[in-house]
């Protein structure tokens, strides 16, 4: 069968081509082969070797790729926690589709008989090359029939008012929605691969405006895994040119709320920035997630977790969630926090980020037992080895927790908040002190939440870590703990 039909879907394999409600939706090629393989044996468990076998014909990926994989799959069929089931995990053995699968031979949506109206009396290509020209005749053809009412290409994704799009270039558009769906799903290398698209975008329409913003997006990303100021310095090459094209683009807007946020470190004009994006488009959840963690970072905890709650309310993403728990957990409500990480894994398995806090948490609360067992399944998620596993237990049995930590910490070296907050927790104040320093001396993110980590309470009281929170521009709330 190379047409399936389920929920709100169809499925053309032929042509590569997934619809929902009638409108084109990007898939990378791993994940459209993933969803058709997990289609043509619908209702039967299939394990992850099988699945890694069939999708990478026996070349070395990590059990890890799949997982992301069906991670991107689930929240690309899923627009909400209201939404059906399709994808079934069996814990250690593989998945399952379980939703029920018709024939495309039934009724089509409006959108699909549009679309079989046009191709019909059309040969089908039978190359991969000839699909690929297909699939982007159909969009070209879409645009062409909506151009009646509009001039431009708009997103078609749920989220694209918060990024509206608008090129007269069918295949920039594409190159965009492709760089979107990779920035979306926060993966390694997606970033790197997004930026490409958006520099193809921009090439292909040099008056591009979101392809400009997503470029500026892209490189944020990567500065903050790179630390290489070039990075950021690119960015706002970027995002001026998107301002420059676009003076409305609440994308672009909310891009330069994060760079004056987290690298300039001007709070006050990075609310501005924050604030005019969802004056611009109130759908905007980015925006609104942006403005909740740099209220969070200036100590205006409430008005922070206001913004997140908007933002969930207009996307209910694991991610959103996660950044919710996070404002938790800087708040020390750490039940709270833990609560909203169980709802994320409940509901999205392949998720693992909430594990990571939940460890923070119940080691703010000193349930140090459960502590080691979430950390344990955040490393095995991680793919460790059954050794390392076995290494942090041994740790705890004879050390308890600040051997657990100090097992954790390894030969680490990059100057990072993880690696402060653990100094901290180890009351190795000096080294966790010139981590800090090394941290603004580069400019590293997350110290912009340095007033905010439970983790660095042991610190709070020492006079140095005052003189590091006005080098920063923060108002440091020692007092307040």
């Amino acid at each position: 069968m190379s047409l399936y039909r389920f929920g709100p879907f169809l499925l053309d394999v032929q042509e590569r081509r997934l619809l929902r409600d009638g409108e084109p939706i990007a898939l990378t090629p791993k994940v459209f082969d993933t969803l058709v393989y997990l289609l043509e044996r619908q209702g039967h468990l299939v394990g992850k070797d099988e699945l890694m076998e069939a999708i990478w014909g026996g070349s070395y990926v990590e059990e890890g790729n799949l997982a992301r994989t069906i991670h991107v799959l689930r929240k690309t069929l899923s627009k909400g926690d209201s939404d059906p089931k399709y994808i079934e995990t069996v814990p250690t053995k593989g998945y399952r589709f379980v939703a029920v699968v018709g024939s495309g031979d039934e009724e089509q949506p409006s959108g699909e008989s549009r679309i079989g109206a046009i191709e019909s009396g059309a040969s089908r290509p039978s190359t991969s090359r000839g699909r690929v020209f297909a699939a982007v005749a159909v969009l070209l053809v879409i645009v062409l029939a909506s151009a009646f009412g509009g001039k431009y290409w708009h997103g078609l994704s749920p989220k694209a008012g918060s990024r509206k799009s608008q090129t007269p270039s069918g295949a920039a558009y594409i190159k965009y929605e492709t760089g979107r769906l990779q920035m979306e799903r926060h993966y390694r290398g997606d970033y790197a691969a997004a930026l490409e698209n958006f520099d193809e975008a921009t090439r292909l329409d040099p008056q591009y405006a979101a392809a400009y913003a997503g470029k500026a997006d892209a490189k944020t990303f990567l500065y903050w895994s790179s630390g290489s100021h070039d990075d950021i310095a690119q960015a706002r090459v970027a995002v001026t040119k998107a301002i420059e094209l676009d003076a409305n683009s609440s994308y672009a807007h909310a891009l330069l709320c994060r760079i004056r946020a987290t690298y300039d470190w001007d709070f006050a004009g990075a609310e501005t920035e924050c604030r005019r994006a969802i004056e611009l488009d109130p759908e905007n959840d980015h925006a609104r997630s942006e403005l909740a963690l740099l209220l969070n970072s200036m100590g205006r905890r409430e008005e922070a977790l206001k913004q997140m709650d908007a933002a969930i309310a207009i996307s209910p993403t694991s991610f959103n969630k996660r950044s919710r728990g996070v404002l938790l957990y800087y708040g020390r409500r750490f039940d709270e926090a833990i609560a909203q990480f169980k709802q994320i894994e409940a509901t999205d398995p392949d998720f693992a980020e909430g594990s990571r806090w939940i460890v923070r948490c119940l080691e703010q609360e000193k349930d140090y037992t459960h502590a080691l067992e979430f950390l344990i399944k955040l490393r095995e998620s991680s793919g460790a080895g059954s050794e390392e596993i076995a290494s942090l237990r041994r740790a705890f049995a004879s050390g308890g927790w600040p051997a657990v930590l100090r097992v954790s910490l390894g030969a680490q070296t990059k100057p990072t908040m993880e690696v402060a907050g653990t100094l901290a927790q180890l009351g190795e104040k000096e080294k966790a002190f010139e981590t800090l320093d090394l941290m603004i001396t580069n400019r590293r993110v997350m110290i912009v939440h340095m007033d905010s980590d439970p983790r660095l309470d042991p610190l709070r009281r020492d006079p140095r870590f005052e003189q590091l929170a006005k080098r920063v521009g923060l108002r440091s709330l020692a007092a307040g703990r």
